[in-house]
């Protein structure tokens, strides 16, 4: 169990806003290949991803992502999809039964796959034996967070995992990001727009962001983190809240299908443990948009 009030922070902000436990793994080496006569390489930009096409479908999307359907559960799409060419980077699963509740708070399940210098986020989203996979390429440009003991600056990869739109002024944006200086994290962000010009609610409940300073691979931290309920060992978590000068700010694009992209700034984010204020700024491209009614 936490064992000091950061870790307990660090547990409550995410089951908070997911509403259940999570647990990750990994695997850094590429399979050689598929293994049944029945499988084929995917279209649409992602050679050597496999899929067995006696048991999945591929849906109509846009040219940068591949969307998969299929009758088997998700862990099944998930052990499919790491048997090709691409090797699985990092990993976070969820307990069945509890994907819909955490696509609210931005957690789904998925894998960070790389194929080369490609890295590619694959989410997941079924119930029992359906499962739909959603492949698009992660954002490798844009990352920072500039504050005491943060990088700045920094090469790494962002996913975003939920785009909620809860009416045409606002858009609630999720997303997962790692980088080469070992900081990373999750990140929920209320968009509003006013007059064509997004900002960052800091007055919303929804807004969140979890960084976890670590050794390893965020996803897999997360899992763990989730799994034990306390401490593990070379991670620093901080969970930022809007301070007396937080400001945020969002350029975003509609781009195709309402897919928004853009990027999100925002200053004065707090850590109340350790009193340490940054700034982060990250990009973002919704895979989909899910629209919840309000009224």
């Amino acid at each position: 169990m936490p064992t000091t009030t950061r870790e307990r922070s660090l547990v409550l902000a995410v089951i908070v806003s997911a509403a259940l436990a999570l647990t990750g793994c990994t695997a850094d080496d590429p399979p050689a290949g598929p293994d049944s006569g029945s499988t084929r390489a995917s279209v649409n930009g992602y050679p050597g991803l496999y899929y067995d096409d006696s048991v999945v479908s591929v849906l109509p999307s846009s040219s940068d992502q591949l969307r998969l359907t299929g009758s088997m559960a998700c862990a099944d799409m998930d052990a499919m999809l790491s048997a090709g060419q691409w090797s699985v980077v990092d990993r976070i699963t969820l307990p069945e039964g509890t994907a819909g509740i955490a696509s609210l708070g931005g957690v789904v399940p998925g894998l960070l796959l790389r194929r080369g210098s490609d890295l590619a986020f694959v989410a997941f989203k079924g119930v029992g034996n359906s499962c739909t996979a959603t492949v698009t390429r992660v954002q490798r440009d844009g990352i920072a967070i500039t504050g005491q003991g943060f990088p700045g600056t920094a090469e790494g990869w962002a996913a975003t995992t939920s785009c909620i739109r809860l009416d045409a002024d606002k858009l609630n944006v999720g997303i997962y990001f790692d980088t080469t200086a070992n900081v990373g994290g999750l990140v929920n962000a209320p968009l509003v727009s006013k007059d064509g010009t997004y900002s960052v609610n800091g007055a919303s409940d929804d807004l969140g962001v979890s960084v976890l300073r670590h050794t390893t691979h965020v996803l897999e931290v997360f899992g763990t983190v989730f799994m034990t309920g306390g401490t593990v060992e070379g991670v620093t978590p901080h969970i930022f809240k809007p301070g007396e000068s937080f400001a945020g700010t969002a350029k975003v694009e509609v781009g195709e299908a309402d897919r928004p992209r853009g990027t999100i700034t925002m200053t004065g984010l707090l850590d109340p443990e350790s009193g340490i204020e940054v700034s982060l700024t990250m990009p973002f491209s919704c895979p989909t948009v899910k629209v919840i009614a309000t009224g």
